[in-house]
C-alpha cells in the first residue's frame, strides 16, 4: 500500500456563494475510509500562494481548503476512494499526489 495526500481545494463556506461546509457528511465519509485513512488532517482558511520569494503572496481562486492522508494499492484506488468526498459538493476540488518519502 502506498500513501497519498489529498489536497483540497476552492471549498465554499460561505453560505450566500453555496453550500455550508457540512462536518457530519465529512465525518461519514471518512468513517467510510475505514482503514485507507491513514491521517483526517484539517481543514485551512484564508491561504495564500508565494509564487516565489521576490513576489509577496497572492489570492489564489483555488485556494488551500485542507489535507488529509490515505493509504493505496495504487494511484487508482486513490483516486477512487476520494471521489466520494464531500468536498465536490462544497464547489472544491481535490489534488492528489503520491507520498514517496520524508523530504531530505
Amino acid at each position: 500500500m502506498e500513501r497519498y495526500l489529498i489536497v483540497y481545494r476552492g471549498s465554499t463556506v460561505d453560505e450566500t456563494e453555496g453550500p455550508q461546509h457540512d462536518p457530519q457528511r465529512w465525518a461519514a465519509w471518512f468513517d467510510s475510509l475505514g482503514a485507507a485513512l491513514v491521517e483526517r488532517g484539517g481543514l485551512a482558511h484564508s491561504s495564500v500562494e508565494v509564487p516565489s520569494r521576490l513576489r509577496g503572496p497572492k489570492l489564489n481562486s483555488a485556494s488551500l481548503s485542507g489535507y488529509s492522508v490515505i493509504s493505496a494499492a495504487d494511484f487508482n484506488e486513490a483516486v477512487r476512494l476520494a471521489e466520494a468526498c464531500p468536498i465536490f459538493d462544497e464547489k472544491g476540488s481535490v489534488e492528489i499526489a503520491r507520498i514517496v518519502g520524508p523530504l531530505a
